[in-house]
């Protein structure tokens, strides 16, 4: 049994990247329960697979991506050797990352029509997405922000909105698709912008223009400065007609000037001052811990002092004591510099690899890269407000959707 030459495999393969999507905002688990059933199909296609495949596998590109996905697990084994304190539910998130390299491998070498099956996968997410929305507001109709009962409107703002943005770059994948298609992609593009724009994370929306822009100028690269120059009003446009017309979206904006005001005045315990507050506590943390950090509960645990000291406001430690706010200095504060290099690692390794694959010459290895860069460049936007990857569900959609993409990029197969 090869891994290219399974029908079986290749059914299997095709059903999980079609339904995990669909999952990741429906049913609690499901997104982890398809990983994992993901991850045993393909260790157990390698194990089977001839052994030269195996010489084939260790490129450059697997390397680099082996060893950035391994490096939380990593950071965190070293801080807690460090602290002398190990548990093991610190390891369950980084393992997301680390298992995703034998998807990885394993994926690498199905033929590239198979896997893209994700482009129907993601715009059935974001529709899927919006109808718990409706679900949960029928229930509960006074349930303010969009949600479930399992993610905070935040992540479920931000989740939804990649994969509406990414059922967008998906248009024409694979040939010209036909009107149904470009109905159900369009459809998946306005679903996740509505849950995002309902969610009210504003995190998420500075994303859009950002991840827009980005495809935009992929897309016009090789048509002149002017074409390129003329990427940047599509975005302008939306963001400056959503300010004017969605109530929610005018109010949010307003809402930070607000709160720049109140900051100017002394008050911090508004959204974005408790944040800062947060921030500065992270930066402190690690000036005074800088190799191994404080450790993954030491952040928390340091609120009560803080408070007291008078260093940040009861408010902001109450905050505290669930996240820093950013994942990169949450990284830094409890991991050190470890926890910081492996996480520009888990943002960086894997989009420079999809900007060195974007000089492909198939068409559907470029949209792979394409979308694999703006995936990373919209999580790292997210995570610029918010941690992303306390959440298991998320580390794994975004490590899989990954190592999907990735593994379409650089496929050795012919189709």
């Amino acid at each position: 049994m090869t891994v290219k030459n399974s029908l079986a495999t290749n059914r299997i393969i095709m059903l999980i990247l079609l339904c995990y999507p669909v999952l990741l905002l429906t049913v609690q688990g499901g997104m982890n329960a398809l990983f994992f059933l993901l991850l045993i199909l393909s260790v157990f296609c390698l194990y089977h697979a001839p052994k030269s495949l195996h010489k084939d596998q260790w490129d450059a590109y697997t390397l680099a991506f082996a060893l950035a996905m391994a490096s939380p697990i990593f950071a965190v084994f070293l801080s807690q050797s460090y602290h002398g304190e190990f548990t093991a539910r610190s390891y369950d998130g980084p393992s997301r990352f680390l298992l995703a390299v034998p998807i990885y491998l394993a994926l690498r070498q199905i033929k590239i029509s198979t896997l893209t099956m994700l482009q129907y996968g993601l715009p059935s997410g974001a529709i899927s997405a919006l109808l718990v929305v409706f679900i949960v507001a029928d229930h509960q109709p006074f349930f303010p922000r969009a949600g479930n009962t399992f993610v905070n409107p935040i992540h479920f703002g931000d989740l939804a909105l990649i994969m509406g943005l990414l059922s967008l770059f998906s248009t024409n994948w694979t040939g010209r698709d036909p009107l149904y298609i470009v109905i159900l992609k369009s459809l998946g593009l306005l679903a996740g912008l509505f849950v995002s724009v309902q969610s009210e994370s504003r995190g998420g929306w500075i994303a859009i223009p950002v991840v827009l822009l980005t495809w935009l100028i992929i897309q016009n690269k090789e048509r002149g400065l002017l074409r390129l120059l003329m990427t940047m009003v599509p975005p302008l446009l939306l963001g400056i007609t959503s300010y004017f017309l969605v109530n929610i979206v005018h109010q949010r904006v307003d809402e930070v000037y607000s709160d720049i005001v109140a900051a100017w005045h002394g008050n911090l315990d508004t959204s974005i001052g408790i944040r800062l507050q947060l921030w500065k506590v992270a930066l402190y943390l690690f000036r005074k811990n800088p190799i191994f950090g404080v450790g993954l509960d030491g952040y928390a645990s340091m609120m009560s002092t803080l408070t007291q000291s008078g260093f940040i406001t009861s408010t902001a430690a109450d905050f505290g004591r669930g996240e820093v706010h950013n994942e990169i200095l949450a990284n830094m504060a409890k991991l050190g510099i470890v926890g910081l290099l492996s996480i520009l690692a888990v943002y960086f390794v894997p989009l420079i690899i999809f900007l060195r694959t974007l000089k492909s010459n198939s068409d559907t290895k470029r949209t792979a890269a394409m979308m694999g860069g703006c995936l990373v460049l919209g999580f790292l936007v997210f995570g610029l407000s918010v941690e992303t990857f306390n959440l298991k569900m998320v580390a794994a959609f975004y490590s899989l959707t990954l190592a999907v993409l990735l593994a379409i990029a650089t496929n050795k197969t012919i189709t």
